[in-house]
């Protein structure tokens, strides 16, 4: 990758800084139009924040390039890059030691031949047929937490149905108690701030004590199923570890604390933003609820049209060059999936939500050996809950307006703090 443009040559004309100023409420509601003039005007776009820089790349075909390419790593201390750098209580730094010691072994931040291994954990847990084995119970999870809408009145997708719906699954799937789901969701709400690189420290407190709570928890567990082991994932991956002495506890509470985190912020975020989305185009609304057999490709385009995760990144490990820039070895390069997932060249009229969309590329689950783990069963989830709701309801609107809602701090894990609804 000596150069790497995507379509013709571009006067590369940095915009404002502000442009790309992901504090802002203003970009967090919507960073469309944003991505879309980045993506037109400088598709390789440098931030500079104080001692901070890293390099942006906006463009699909760029976006999917990086994430194939050999030399690049995502084998780094995981390390938040705050704008601003605040004191931090001393109070905190023995939990976040141990923190990072867990969240570092995860595998989004390891790289083959670990990252191979680490993924071997839990990939049978997540194959399309035992994906497919989970729909009776995810249906009927997704039954129970919309039978409120049978009563009318308030209903909120988040909290009531978003929200829920993943920990319980994961919780199942990890073998935990059902009765801790409101524990457990806490500490995932807390632990995707630290996942989310964009949110600024003074947010992260709570997110260190969630942590350290969170592996004393898990730690536990996993005493309890060493000396019982039991048929879910907990017990499975320690019958791993027992068939490789290089695999220590620390990777499988890493492992565990992944899923539990990412496998629940993004499903709820990918539920609630799905419905707002379908809100707001109460045409394709009334075409998935005509059409229920559009369920796994309308699935596919909110995932598109507005990601759960709208950003990853890469280093590489030696100096290239991009658009006639030299980028550093093991500078940072973020890759924008939710600009990528808005690219002309690859879709049609993409500011369009189309529930039949047809070939549909979206790079919100990656790319490449990083791709989701749990990708097959965050649609299954979403396709169930949104289907489900849909069917339910003759009439959907929101029941605030839409400048009252509220989203998530960070950009990069994107979703919704609440969505109340009314129902017909």
């Amino acid at each position: 990758m000596s150069t790497h443009p995507a379509g013709p040559a571009i006067d590369l004309v940095e915009p404002p800084v502000d442009d790309f100023d992901f504090t802002r409420p203003a970009f967090r509601r919507d960073p469309y139009p944003t991505y879309r003039r980045l993506r037109e005007t400088t598709p390789l776009h440098c931030v500079e924040r104080g001692a901070i820089r890293f390099w942006v790349l906006t463009r699909h075909a760029d976006v999917v390039a990086v994430l194939r390419d050999p030399r690049t790593s995502v084998d780094r201390a995981f390390q938040p890059k705050p704008l601003v750098a605040p004191a931090v209580d001393p109070a905190t730094l023995h939990p976040l030691a141990r923190a990072l010691r867990a969240m570092s072994r995860v595998m989004l931040f390891r790289d083959p031949p670990d990252h191979t291994r680490l993924r071997g954990l839990v990939n049978k847990a997540f194959t399309p047929r035992m994906v497919e084995g989970l729909r009776p119970r995810v249906q009927e999870i997704v039954d129970e937490l919309l039978a409120p809408l049978r009563d009318g009145g308030a209903f909120d997708v988040v909290r009531d149905l978003a929200e829920p719906l993943p920990i319980l699954v994961i919780a199942e799937l990890l073998g935990l108690p059902a009765a801790d789901r409101g524990e457990l969701k806490r500490w995932s709400d807390d632990l995707a701030v630290m996942l989310d690189g964009s949110v600024a420290m003074q947010h992260m407190s709570r997110a260190v004590q969630s942590a350290a709570d969170v592996i004393a928890y898990l730690r536990d567990h996993l005493e309890a199923r060493r000396a019982a082991p039991r048929q879910d994932l907990l017990s499975a991956m320690l019958a791993a570890q027992e068939r490789d002495e290089h695999l220590n506890d620390d990777e499988i509470l890493g492992t565990a604390l992944l899923v539990m985190a990412a496998g629940h912020e993004t499903t709820t975020n990918l539920i609630g933003n799905g419905v707002l989305a379908l809100l707001r185009s109460p045409g394709e609304l009334a075409r998935l609820r005509r059409e229920p057999a559009l369920g796994a490709s309308a699935a596919e385009e909110l995932l598109r049209f507005d990601s759960p995760v709208q950003a990853t990144s890469r280093i590489f490990s030696e100096p290239i060059e991009l658009y006639g820039r030299r980028i550093p070895a093991r500078e940072e390069i973020g890759l924008l999936l939710g600009a990528a997932n808005r690219d002309p060249d690859v879709f049609a009229d993409p500011e369009r939500l189309d529930v039949g969309r047809a070939d549909n590329r979206h790079v919100s689950f990656g790319f490449g050996i990083h791709f989701c783990l749990g990708a097959g069963l965050a649609r299954l989830e979403a396709q169930l809950a949104i289907g489900s709701l849909a069917e339910r309801s003759a009439r959907l609107e929101l029941a605030v307006d839409a400048g009252e809602l509220a989203w998530r701090p960070g950009w990069l894990l994107r979703g919704l703090t609440s969505l109340p609804i009314r129902a017909w």
